[in-house]
């Protein structure tokens, strides 16, 4: 086996990186040289057309030109290639030409001569510079390298000197806390669970009963299909592998080992065949005598324990784990699909839908597509049993920086016993009353699916925002998991919901809560009990409680005992996330079950629930509470809060709803306004761990931009909130000054720029560094310094700057189509357009008088909009993310991106602007004059000169972070 603290591959590429690195030296000192001598004899000659050819001819020497000496007798002359400047070439090709006619006609001007002249020494001064830059790449490479302190148990990179010889008394007290819980088992009440369960799914319940029957079938189907001899191939390891890869599980010398095997098809073969027959004797299956433990610091300044497993067992056991979470995704997605599962439609009763039909006509019965139904998709895809994967193959995205942070420090315990909210909306809320959400009902199923005529023209808008359930999960499935994005996404749900709901109900009660330390305390007894009732087998109980139960002990103490783990799950493995599920699927049917259908976002143990009703919400609440009870877990108390939100109207909030804010992040949802609005004091303690990230003495430059991405442009970006209508402009601008803020507090000239250009200088003697070296990216041999302002700049006009307008358009457009509704009615043309109600000859006992505008707009998120006022369409503004609104570009750069044909490495800036993503056009566009004016072109030095492979894979390692 490759040992974790390297690789083959990572040794190669040192290898290759300390070559080109000579290679470069040894051409700059033989540029500099032949460059010198020129210079001096171009000084010392005196007549300037001999002055010209002897710069013509030098120049060709100096960079490399190549000349065919056997055509025209013109020895040295004819320009055959040997770069990639093809402007250099033309003009050195026609200069040969134009040459010839100074030699003989006496009109061509000392100014014409002295224009070429002052074009070859900027063609040399330009290929000089492009040296003592490809110099200074390589010394920061060097420095880079030097810097790099990997330990011999997870080959790191050390972000900077020994931050301190001893662990700190915060990192201690983690750990001591850690080793208190997990090494004793928790106390679960076991009958009480199993007839907690019996009574949630089954006792009195014909719906669900059939439900868990029909698991408990799939679930032995599913071991069965677990027996084949031949699990693992090639194809499924290469699968398996890019799947670890990509987690948080192994150390960054495992991962680039994991690298030599992708590439080794016999080691996979034989990797195949020991893991095939580890597979057959599962029942046989440990641990081992031990697993190693090390404890590490997260960027948001909390610590994780994580299993440093041998590299056999983390791909035995995430190829396990994927295949079980692949099956109860599918497994629990069916009991969702099912009529056990109440659904948060509300039941229209039927005379309110026979007076639709009456008043409208066809149109007044047509359900598809409505608001209510995107909810349940949107429920049901994205946010129902997430942390399940979709497929085996679905891959986790996520980019180093993209971390909640920790904001328990800066949590204050308040309950306001009156809370009202001011927003910025002219108009009061114009609602028709609320209707009492029941479960499902089969009239309803039956009407969702009626085909009604849609009137073409006027409903062609609403249909656009509407795909089937079928056609969306399609659509979602396979693309990767990227979790910060589903959080993004969850946050502009909440702020929509309470737009809408504030505005057409009149408020909405929302809480949020986290489980106390799920995966370090979860009970093993919960969890084996909960597999035993969905019909997992004797079999494969007992491989999971030797999963659960390790032995263990830390890196940092190789001569003590190991410990059996008697609670909890190891962090970071698929397995560990399909046994969470399982337990938190009972979670997420007790509260559909208590609500009558009310649907609890959920990713993993971060828990978000919202309604308009504020009963349904003590209900969901109440049903949590009695899962953590029965479940032997509990909630964090400082992540925890409720808040209600009302339009011009005090509303209070009593004890059946728990106390505390709702916080994500850098954000604090504001319960008078109803908007996410930034903790400036939270984001001044972040600027101070920041500041002490990017101090010490030996962080190369490198290290230090890596540090500053991850934490200022990624970290600190994520944490604000993404951009969306639901948030306005305001919330754009606010992220903007907080970006300028960071920097003020940190930079003395308040520029994150200008200090790594005076570190430049300071430590190599390169003074007057170009923006653009910093910014541009590796594969152009830039710095790839990731700017925050770029992104944000380029969607802020795109942005709604005040949400509550879409409303205010809604009910300006229901107003007109209840006004239209009314007209057609009065004129009786209703009267032929009743062909498919559920009774044509039904009539109301006032069935002369147009029915009210409360009636009209009662179900308005039961059914499909009328008229132009589209709720729907409403519904997806408030949740669309601004478009980028890009540079154009320049003639120049357009002319200097051509000049990248050929580079097949490229990265951000590529040869075709309009592949190029917003952020990489700005940064082009601004920087690429001064870039191009410096080195001739948009590449720092010539292509294939640099160590790009060696920067790139290093920068695919994980940060370690001081303290």
């Amino acid at each position: 086996m490759v040992s974790s603290s390297g690789s083959v591959f990572g040794e190669t590429l040192q290898t290759i990186t300390t070559t080109k690195l000579e290679e470069l030296a040894k051409q700059r000192i033989a540029f500099e040289g032949e460059y010198t001598a020129l210079l001096a004899a171009a000084k010392a000659e005196k007549d300037s057309l001999k002055r010209v050819v002897l710069l013509v001819d030098g120049t060709k020497s100096c960079l490399g030109v190549k000349t065919d000496n056997k055509r025209d007798g013109r020895s040295g002359r004819v320009i055959s290639g040997g770069t990639r400047n093809a402007r250099l070439e033309t003009d050195l090709k026609n200069l040969d030409r134009f040459l010839e006619q100074a030699r003989f006609d006496p009109s061509v001007s000392a100014k014409v001569l002295e224009d070429w002249e002052k074009t070859l020494l900027q063609y040399l001064s330009v290929q000089s510079t492009k040296f003592q830059y490809a110099d200074l790449y390589g010394k920061l490479v060097t420095e880079w390298l030097s810097s790099e302190k990997p330990t011999p148990a997870d080959g790191d990179v050390e972000m900077s000197e020994s931050f301190e010889e001893l662990p700190g008394a915060k990192r201690l007290a983690s750990r001591a806390e850690w080793e208190k819980d997990v090494f004793q088992a928790a106390e679960v009440d076991d009958q009480a669970l199993r007839t907690h369960l019996d009574q949630l799914f089954i006792a009195d319940k014909k719906d669900g009963a059939a439900a868990v029957r029909e698991l408990r079938i799939k679930v032995d189907d599913f071991e069965s299909s677990l027996n084949n001899s031949t699990q693992f191939t090639i194809h499924t390891l290469r699968t398996t592998i890019q799947g670890l890869q990509n987690s948080d599980l192994l150390s960054n010398g495992k991962r680039e080992a994991l690298k030599d095997f992708l590439s080794n098809d016999v080691i996979l073969a034989e990797i195949a065949d020991i893991l095939n027959v580890r597979m057959k004797a599962l029942d046989r299956w440990t641990w081992g005598d031990y697993v190693l433990l090390e404890q590490r610091r997260k960027l948001n300044g909390s610590f994780s324990i994580h299993f440093d497993p041998d590299l056999l067992q983390a791909i035995f056991l995430h190829y396990i784990g994927v295949k079980w979470s692949v099956f109860f995704k599918d497994a629990f997605l069916a009991v969702h699909d099912h009529s056990a599962w109440n659904s948060s439609h509300t039941d229209v009763p039927k005379v309110d839908r026979m007076r639709r039909s009456y008043f409208l006509g066809d149109r007044g019965s047509q359900v598809s597509p409505n608001l209510e139904g995107k909810r349940i998709r949107t429920h049901r895809n994205q946010y129902f049993a997430h942390q399940l994967l979709n497929h085996a193959n679905q891959q986790l995205e996520t980019e180093e920086g993209e971390e909640e942070a920790e904001f328990t420090d800066y949590v204050t315990k308040k309950r306001h016993a009156v809370q009202s909210m001011s927003v910025s909306a002219p108009q009061a809320p114009r609602t028709g009353g609320r209707v009492k959400q029941t479960a499902r009902i089969a009239s309803h199923s039956a009407m969702m699916y009626r085909n009604v005529a849609i009137e073409a023209k006027e409903e062609e808008e609403e249909e656009e925002d509407y795909l089937s359930t079928e056609e969306e999960y399609e659509e979602i499935r396979y693309e990767p998991k990227r979790p910060m994005e589903t959080k993004q996404r969850l946050l502009h749900l909440l702020s929509t919901e309470i737009i809408v709901n504030t505005r057409l109900h009149g408020e909405l009660t929302s809480f949020r809560t986290n489980f106390d330390s799920w995966n370090p305390l979860l009970p093993h007894q919960t969890i084996v009990t909960v597999l035993e009732f969905l019909g997992v087998s004797d079999k494969w109980r007992q491989f999971f409680e030797k999963f659960l139960q390790a032995p263990l002990k830390f890196m940092d103490d190789p001569s003590s005992e190991p410990r059996l783990r008697l609670r909890g799950m190891p962090g970071s493995h698929a397995l560990s996330d399909v046994l969470g599920e399982t337990v938190l699927f009972c979670l997420d049917f007790s509260v559909n079950q208590a609500t009558d259908g009310a649907m609890l976002h959920r990713l993993g143990d971060d828990v978000w629930f919202w309604n308009k009703d504020y009963e349904t919400c003590a209900s969901a609440w109440a049903s949590i509470l009695e899962f953590t009870d029965v479940m032997g877990v509990k909630l964090d108390v400082k992540k925890t809060g409720s808040v209600r939100i009302s339009h011009n109207k005090d509303l209070s909030i009593d004890d059946r709803l728990p106390e505390g804010e709702i916080r994500w992040g850098f954000l604090q949802l504001d319960p008078k306004s109803g908007r996410f609005e930034i903790d400036q004091n939270m984001v001044d303690g972040h600027v101070v761990e920041l500041r002490t990230q990017l101090e010490g003495k030996s962080k190369s430059v490198i290290d230090y931009i890596q540090a500053w991405n991850s934490y200022a442009a990624t970290f600190f970006s994520s944490n604000f909130g993404k951009a969306s209508n639901c948030f306005g402009r305001e919330h754009v601008d606010k992220m903007l000054a907080t970006h300028r803020h960071i920097q003020d507090c940190i930079f003395p000239g308040g520029s994150v720029v200008q200090h790594i250009k005076t570190m430049i200088e300071e430590r190599f003697s390169v003074k007057g560094v170009p923006d653009g070296f910093l910014f541009f990216p590796v594969e152009l041999g830039g710095l790839d310094l990731k700017s925050p302002f770029v992104d944000l700049l380029q969607i802020r006009e795109s942005v709604k700057e005040n949400p509550y307008d879409l409303l205010d358009e809604y009910e300006e457009k229901e107003r007109d189509a209840y006004t239209a509704a009314k007209c057609t009615f009065d004129k009786g043309k209703i009267r032929n357009m009743h062909h498919n109600t559920e009774d044509p000859n039904w009539k109301p006992e006032d069935a002369d008088t147009f029915f009210s505008f409360a009636e009209f707009i009662r179900h308005r998120e039961e059914f499909a909009s009328i008229g132009k006022a589209k709720l729907l369409s409403t519904y997806a503004a408030l949740l669309k993310h601004p478009k980028e609104e890009p540079v154009d570009p320049s003639v120049q750069i357009q002319q200097s991106l051509a000049q990248l044909q050929g580079q097949g490495n490229l990265r951000g800036i590529s040869t075709n602007w309009y592949t190029m993503n917003a952020y990489w056009k700005w940064i082009a566009q601004m920087y690429g004059q001064e870039m191009t004016e410096t080195f001739g072109g948009l590449n720092v030095v010539d292509f294939g000169l640099l160590p790009i492979g060696m920067v790139s894979m290093f920068r695919q390692r994980r940060t370690k972070w001081q303290g």
